[in-house]
């Protein structure tokens, strides 16, 4: 990691998006249907917020880990106390993600079914149904899912915020 870098490379960038792309698609899903009566509607979206959370989620860990790794680009300047929030704001961030792509197939494994994948692959569970801690995590899953909602939405209007005043240049941290 360069000492003098301004912005993210490539590889964080592409992260980035696609990370945004299939976490906004997912939560978006999971809201979708959350509260849809039992019925065949319901199931539908249900496999395909799993289908494509289960194709997404080893590039996601990899994000999740890559930026851990890498770490941040240094921060804007702009008074401590924003610095602060924004650092916390993409660490919760990062922490929301591994929550929810840790607790959505664990979830599932701990009712006893097996993580279907579009009905073409079958990822059976690795542990036995276990009633009470699936009822927690169904709860994990759902609380997150509202924390994360306010901090893309927070993340979002910040980035805003940065690119109509330009400040230190915001714009090729991200876009490159």
């Amino acid at each position: 990691m360069s000492k003098d870098r301004i912005g993210y490379g490539r590889i964080s960038r592409i992260n980035h998006w696609f990370a945004a792309l299939v976490v906004i698609t997912m939560l978006s899903l999971g809201l979708y249907f959350h509260e849809m009566p039992r019925g065949a509607e319901k199931l539908y979206w249900q496999h395909l917020h799993i289908s494509i959370g289960a194709l997404a989620w080893l590039w996601i860990m990899f994000r999740v880990f890559w930026r851990m790794r890498r770490g941040f680009a240094p921060p804007v300047s702009q008074a401590a106390i924003k610095q602060h929030l924004s650092r916390l704001v993409h660490i919760l961030l990062l922490a929301g993600i591994l929550v929810m792509f840790i607790s959505g197939p664990l979830t599932i494994w701990t009712a006893g079914r097996a993580i279907e994948v579009f009905g073409v692959i079958s990822i059976p569970s690795p542990i036995p149904e276990i009633h009470d801690f699936h009822e927690w995590l169904e709860e994990v899953h759902e609380i997150t899912a509202r924390v994360m909602i306010g901090l893309i939405s927070l993340h979002v209007l910040a980035t805003i915020m940065h690119l109509i005043r330009n400040r230190a240049g915001l714009r090729g941290r991200m876009w490159g």
